[in-house]
């Protein structure tokens, strides 16, 4: 058989020499700015799309939790005290702990023995005998998505990172606090501002819906269900140190006043105090309000002081615009 000399093939290579395919330099870089203008566009509508996600499952939460509590009134015909102190040198049970049941946490609920002098003492009982205590574990409802600190537990007392607060074991602090009206004694910057809003005659008896020993009905409502504040979305202070749901405080812990009115609050730790006192949120410029009839309203931190104030009382008899 006869073959073609190989130096026919290398002068067709040389001829026709081969082509390589790439970017040059400066093409690379175009499409390298493109990229990043694009993802430049991108960017803020996903964040923003994951905002808006964020805070409508916050919204839904508060829903849920508002539902608890209508559950609670329809089985006791009255909401629950926004604060019981457990014993005479005791802590506070919190609204929280009574509504257990209405919250898918039976078993948590079955565990407590309101009787027990010291809730923070039996919580720390609970625990140490493995049982199924009702402050360890995380309750999803009363958490907004939006709150770096949701789902973080603290080991409080002296054992843990704030070995000054109250010994009430391990706990997951929660962002919803029922509202106790607008009157307020003390809103200093101190912990004396987080004193409590007692029951019974005198100015500091709450006008709202929850604060100590308070048993409010939904015919306690004379300003109607629409326009009374329930409770509200509060940011947890980065510490861990205040929104204890089960055993705590009282003020600030459980519930808080209207009398700061609405703002934007920080983690400034010389204001530390201040910011426990007033409903404010990650979301953008403003937060969350939940009313007496189980509706949910964002409420912005522009919104006029005194018809928040009107909002946050139960019985008022004010008129309240129907936008605000």
């Amino acid at each position: 058989m006869l073959r073609r000399p190989n130096f026919i093939y290398q002068s067709v290579m040389t001829a026709f020499p081969s082509r390589r395919n790439a970017f040059t330099l400066v093409e690379l870089l175009v499409v390298i700015a493109i990229i990043g203008v694009l993802v430049g566009l991108l960017l803020p509508a996903v964040q923003a799309a994951r905002a808006a996600a964020r805070r409508m499952s916050c919204s839904n939460n508060s829903k849920q939790f508002a539902l608890s509590l209508h559950n609670y009134h329809s089985a006791f015909n009255t909401f629950p005290s926004g604060s019981i102190v457990s014993g005479p040198n005791g802590y506070s049970w919190g609204m929280v702990s009574q509504v257990l049941p209405f919250m898918e946490q039976s078993a948590s609920f079955e565990s407590i023995d309101f009787t027990q002098a010291h809730c923070g003492d039996h919580i720390k009982d609970l625990q140490a005998r493995g049982g199924n205590d009702p402050s360890s574990q995380p309750i999803a409802m009363l958490m907004c998505p939006s709150d770096p600190s949701s789902g973080r537990s603290l080991l409080s007392g002296p054992l843990g990172p704030l070995p000054f607060s109250g010994d009430c074991g391990v706990l997951n602090p929660i962002n919803y606090l029922g509202n106790a009206g607008s009157l307020d004694d003390d809103i200093n910057n101190t912990y004396q501002a987080c004193g409590g809003i007692p029951s019974g005659a005198g100015f500091s008896d709450g006008n709202g819906m929850f604060y100590n020993e308070s048993q409010k009905r939904f015919r306690d409502i004379l300003d109607g269900s629409s326009t009374t504040i329930l409770f509200g979305e509060r940011t947890m202070p980065d510490d861990l140190g205040w929104g204890w749901p089960i055993c705590g405080g009282n003020e600030c812990e459980h519930y808080i006043s209207a009398k700061m009115g609405l703002m934007l609050g920080n983690h400034n730790r010389n204001e530390y105090y201040l910011h426990l006192q007033h409903y404010w949120s990650y979301h953008e410029g403003g937060c969350h309000l939940t009313f007496a009839d189980g509706s949910v309203r964002f409420a912005t931190y522009s919104m006029n002081y005194n018809t928040y104030l009107d909002l946050s009382t139960r019985n008022g008899h004010e008129v309240i615009a129907s936008e605000w």
